[in-house]
């Protein structure tokens, strides 16, 4: 993750070649984000360029290890029905996109509605031009350390003393 803008290509086991480029790092998030420089794409049977038409703001998305959330890359569209989907297997996908893609006016990108993903590519256009902290995460104990000597004292397994706080993915907003 972090990686910078990327171009992501793909076809599906009917031959056609479709993708989008991701204008900002590929960050695990649990809504849109994104920026209108972002884009859908085919190659084949068509090459044809689908921009942002300004109805939404729903760029792309990524989510993983949620139950609730579709898990998965997704450009376009909202929830469950993208302009192009790509589940978190990657070995399936979608292109809900009936009549058009709402984010970005395109239509249906691969032969079917829900395709087989026969090949992949992604690209890094550029490296990231945002600076991440790198510090190492915290633990919960590292922020009690009087529980900590509790335990300690009371001879206890502390389980949770090497398990680091996940970042916070979440805006304030």
């Amino acid at each position: 993750m972090f990686q910078g803008p990327t171009l992501v290509i793909m076809k599906d086991e009917d031959g056609y070649i479709f993708g989008a480029y991701a204008d900002q790092d590929l960050e695990q998030r649990p809504k849109f984000y994104g920026t209108d420089r972002s884009f859908l794409f085919t190659i084949r049977p068509k090459f044809r360029i689908y921009r942002p038409s300004g109805v939404n703001n729903n760029f792309q998305y990524l989510d993983f290890g949620t139950k609730t959330l579709p898990n998965g890359i997704g450009f376009g569209g909202q929830l469950r029905y993208f302009g192009l989907w790509l589940a978190s297997d990657f070995q399936t996908g979608q292109s809900a996109a009936e009549p058009l893609c709402s984010t970005y006016q395109s239509p249906q990108l691969s032969k079917k509605q829900n395709f087989k993903l026969d090949d992949m590519e992604v690209w890094q256009v550029h490296p990231s031009l945002i600076e991440r902290d790198e510090a190492p995460k915290h633990s919960a104990m590292d922020t009690h350390p009087d529980a900590v000597a509790l335990l300690e004292m009371a001879n206890r397994k502390m389980y949770s003393k090497d398990v680091r706080s996940p970042e916070n993915i979440y805006d304030s907003d």
